[in-house]
């Protein structure tokens, strides 16, 4: 595996060939200089949350505003345009969790529109943590995006605070319900890992799949470590263990799911 990376620098990044996603166009709406999130992942590949906080009073005074975000975007997918370069998708990722930025509804609006305008074959796309799906405002904006990607790496609430490492403020019942809420709409992401933390194990996978069943998502994408974890501890899960959990899903949540 290949060491943890820097932070990503200013709103917009690449756009980058994604596994999952195409040609990408990264858009972080957070902080250059520290990890803003409301998980503190062990396997996280920017390495520890330097603020692990839900709470936006902490770090709102870190984040770029929605007009900055909106002259960013417009300005680079215009030059893209002329490029005869334009992405598969603009994505929501960067350094932590978006859904954090209380401007991130009406931010969602202005993608959606400049997409529309400027690049109308390109989707959007958020990848999150899942921890603000219950806030009707933040599910409606989700709701927006073509392709809304949300983080279950475990059913059990132990298991997430053991591997996710919540900030104070995030219930995992409420993330569940507002998963429940999302149903078909989202996308199921979950990383297996071995070692320190083992969220593949047969009960922690069956307490997984029950949930899974219970949302009904679009599909599940499952995938396993790539780049270097946080905790030197974790260790990837083989493919074929990956490739049985998919099965799993298939069959026990009946629910389409791909590894990556």
């Amino acid at each position: 595996m290949r060491q943890t990376i820097d932070l990503q620098q200013g709103i917009l990044y690449g756009p980058v060939r994604s596994r999952r996603l195409g040609l990408s166009l990264g858009l972080n709406i957070l902080p250059d200089e520290i990890k803003v999130c409301s998980f503190d992942c062990r396997y996280c590949q920017y390495s520890w949350t330097g603020m692990l906080a839900i709470q936006p009073s902490l770090y709102a005074q870190f984040l770029p505003d929605r007009q900055t975000v909106s002259r960013a975007l417009r300005r680079k997918l215009a030059a893209l345009e002329r490029d005869g370069t334009p992405p598969d998708v603009i994505t929501f990722s960067g350094n932590g969790e978006a859904t954090l930025h209380p401007e991130f509804p009406a931010m969602v609006e202005d993608v959606v529109a400049l997409r529309d305008a400027l690049a109308p074959g390109c989707r959007t796309a958020i990848l999150s943590n899942s921890t603000t799906v219950h806030k009707p405002e933040v599910r409606e904006a989700l709701l927006r995006m073509d392709d809304p990607i949300l983080k279950l790496d475990a059913g059990r609430e132990e298991t997430v605070r053991r591997l996710n490492g919540p900030a104070r403020g995030v219930e995992f019942a409420a993330m569940v319900k507002g998963l429940r809420a999302m149903g078909r709409a989202a996308t199921l992401q979950a990383l297996f890992v071995e070692g320190a933390v083992d969220n593949s194990a047969g009960e922690e996978v069956d307490a997984w799949l029950e949930i899974v069943h219970s949302i009904g998502p679009r599909k599940v994408q499952i995938y396993t470590l790539d780049r270097g974890p946080a905790d030197k501890g974790l260790l990837p899960v083989p493919l074929e263990r990956l490739r049985s959990i998919a099965e799993e899903v298939r069959r026990r949540a009946q629910v389409e799911a791909e590894v990556y």
